[in-house]
Parts: structure tokens; C-alpha cells; sequence
């Protein structure tokens, strides 16, 4: 009797575990959802889109130089490296110059000494009119001589005339260099140029008064535009290609660098403030035997979001993505990535759009 008295016991004990160990479980374990990416649909005013090819260029570049010749002592910039305006590039051994403003200032005060006597004399009537105006011009002569001698041992000293970085250096310490030779190329590129050239059959359309939306992709950096805004255009055409060149501007993004020489495309469209139309990435579209839809994300809670299978109908497909006729308005959220990892009705951890 005890013996099955404890059979007893241990087959009721099990039912109760089985029994309580489900809802132990669904307290203790809460699902987790899966995180989504989206982007906001948004009206787009765009009309026929034109691509050119074009290369960045810096906003300001400058050959620096000095106006003097001489050996370079130091050279105290690399490629590279960032500069502000004032900054000591390179310095010339001054010795020649040093000596030579000694010169020149003793000149200076012989000449000054002599002309001041002469003024004196010029009131008592010893001197001559002529020896007067001789002295004067010898004083003259001295004191532009002696500014040129200070001018050229400040000369000596090669600063950068804008805060940039240094692009290129053309020349190694102790070098001699002639006057004006180029010592380093400085560039401002806290913004840059990017310039395209146009065709005269597109040139000769093109209406001031039509506003434009003109934006340039990289190929490194996928799936971003990057708005520019106009410069200048040259009105005289290239005599080999007959093109004309436009230049655009732009500020280069965080996180990537933006370098003149490089390459990218430029896009064009007129803007069209009565043809508002609706364009997604074409791989959010998707297609099965009902035809196209996008998945969309109805936010529930806190960050949390209901998928929703969204039938749409599509237009052609342009630079932009495809155009949606139909199916979606702006505003809502449309899942951008891992779209074969979720369904219909199913819960997701919705943070918002991606950066």
C-alpha cells in the first residue's frame, strides 16, 4: 500500500508540472519582436530626368609661391594636412635678404641725413635749386629701396592665404626655387564644386524661369543623393566638344570624404508643382500572383507596429524608383529592408525610419 501510495503521488506531482509549466513560461518569456527598417513615403515634385557626368573640384584652390627666390630652409607643411589662414607653409634662408635691407637702410639714412641738410641750406641760399632737387631725389630713390628690402625679407616667409587643406607640395627642403614657382597647392574643400559639362541641344532649352531639382550620386556610397545648388555656367562653349560648363555645389556629407578628382553623376529634373507623384526604391516592390505591394507598418504601441500587406500599382521605373500610381499616400511607412523576413499582420519592433 505505500508503494502505490507514492506511484500516486508521483504521477499527480507530474500533472501538476505539466499543467503550470506553460504558464510559468509564457509569464517568464515575453516574445521578442523583430526590429524593421522604413522609410517615409513622400510627395515628389520631379518631371524628365537628364544625367550628366561630373567631376568634384574644390571651392577655392590657390598655387602658393614665393616672390622671392631663394633656398627653402623649411618646409613645415605635408600633403594633407590642414592649414588656417596666416599659417607658415615654407621659409627661405634670409641671409642675403637680411644683409642686403642693412644696406639698404644705411643708404636710407645717408640719404636722409643729406636731404634734411639740404633743406636747411636750400633756406639760406648756399645750395643750388639743382643739387636740391638732386638730394631729394637720392632720398627718394633710398626710401623706396629700403621698402623693398623690407618687403622682400617678409618674402622670405610663405603663408596660406586661406584655411584649406594642402593638396599637393612641389618642392623638398633645400630646394632652390625661383620666384613664383608653385611651393604647394592649398584647396578649401569645406564645400565643393562639381561640374558638369552640357551639350548645346541641352543648353538651348533650358529656361531660367523653370526651377530645377539637380542632386549627385557617388557609386561608393549607394542609395543616397546629395542636393547641389548652383554656382555659374560658362556662356562660351568648349571648341572640342562643344559643351558648356556648369558648375554646382555642394557640402560634403559626414562621415565621407569628398575629394576633388573625383567622379560622380549629376541628375537633373524640372521641377513640376502640378505633377506630384509618389516614388519608392525598387526594392521595396514586390510582386506575387495578385500583382504588386509593399509591405507598410501601422504603429500600435510603443515602438511597437503591425505589418500590412499593401496592394500597389506601380509606373515606370526612374532614377528615383518606381512610381507608385496607387496603393499608398504620404505619410506612411514603408518596410526597406529584410522584407522577406516578415508577413502579414505580424508584430515588429517599429523605431521609426532609418537614418
Amino acid at each position: 500500500m505505500v508503494i502505490v501510495r507514492h506511484v500516486l503521488l508521483f504521477l499527480l506531482s507530474g500533472i501538476l508540472l505539466s499543467a503550470c509549466s506553460p504558464n510559468e513560461q509564457s509569464k517568464d518569456q515575453s516574445p521578442q519582436l523583430r526590429p524593421v527598417r522604413t522609410i517615409t513615403v513622400s510627395l515628389f515634385h520631379a518631371g524628365p530626368v537628364q544625367e550628366f557626368p561630373g567631376v568634384v573640384d574644390a571651392a577655392n584652390t590657390a598655387q602658393l609661391s614665393f616672390k622671392v627666390s631663394g633656398e627653402v630652409s623649411k618646409l613645415l607643411v605635408k600633403q594633407g594636412q590642414e592649414v588656417k589662414k596666416g599659417d607658415v607653409i615654407a621659409v627661405l634662408n634670409d641671409t642675403d635678404y637680411k644683409l642686403s635691407l642693412e644696406e639698404a637702410q644705411a643708404s636710407f639714412d645717408k640719404a636722409n641725413a643729406d636731404f634734411g641738410r639740404a633743406e636747411k641750406l636750400l633756406k639760406t641760399g648756399t645750395i643750388s635749386k639743382a643739387d636740391y632737387d638732386q638730394l631729394k631725389l637720392q632720398f627718394a630713390s633710398a626710401k623706396n629701396k629700403l621698402a623693398t628690402a623690407k618687403n622682400n625679407l617678409e618674402y622670405t616667409t610663405l603663408h596660406a592665404s586661406f584655411s584649406g587643406v594642402v593638396a599637393r607640395t612641389q618642392i623638398e627642403q633645400f630646394e632652390e626655387v625661383q620666384a613664383k614657382q608653385a611651393i604647394a597647392t592649398l584647396q578649401d574643400i569645406k564645400t565643393v564644386n562639381v561640374k558638369v559639362n552640357v551639350p548645346e541641344s541641352v543648353m538651348i532649352n533650358v529656361s531660367k524661369d523653370v526651377p530645377k531639382q539637380v542632386y549627385a550620386e557617388f557609386s561608393a556610397i549607394e542609395d543616397q543623393r546629395f542636393p547641389l545648388t548652383f554656382v555659374e555656367v560658362s556662356t562660351k562653349a568648349n571648341e572640342i566638344t562643344n559643351t558648356y560648363e556648369v558648375t554646382l555645389s555642394m557640402t560634403p556629407p559626414t562621415g565621407y570624404n569628398i575629394l576633388p578628382g573625383m567622379t560622380a553623376k549629376v541628375f537633373s529634373s524640372q521641377v513640376a508643382v502640378d505633377k506630384q507623384a509618389i516614388y519608392l526604391p525598387v526594392k521595396t516592390v514586390l510582386k506575387d500572383q495578385q500583382g504588386n505591394y509593399v509591405w507598410t507598418v501601422e504603429a500600435v504601441g510603443d515602438n511597437q507596429g503591425k505589418i500590412i500587406k499593401t496592394p500597389v500599382t506601380i509606373g515606370e521605373m526612374t532614377q528615383y524608383g518606381f512610381q507608385i500610381i496607387n496603393g499608398v499616400s504620404a505619410g506612411e511607412h514603408v518596410v526597406s529592408a529584410g522584407m522577406s523576413k516578415v508577413s502579414d499582420g505580424q508584430l515588429v519592433k517599429f523605431m521609426g525610419d532609418e537614418a
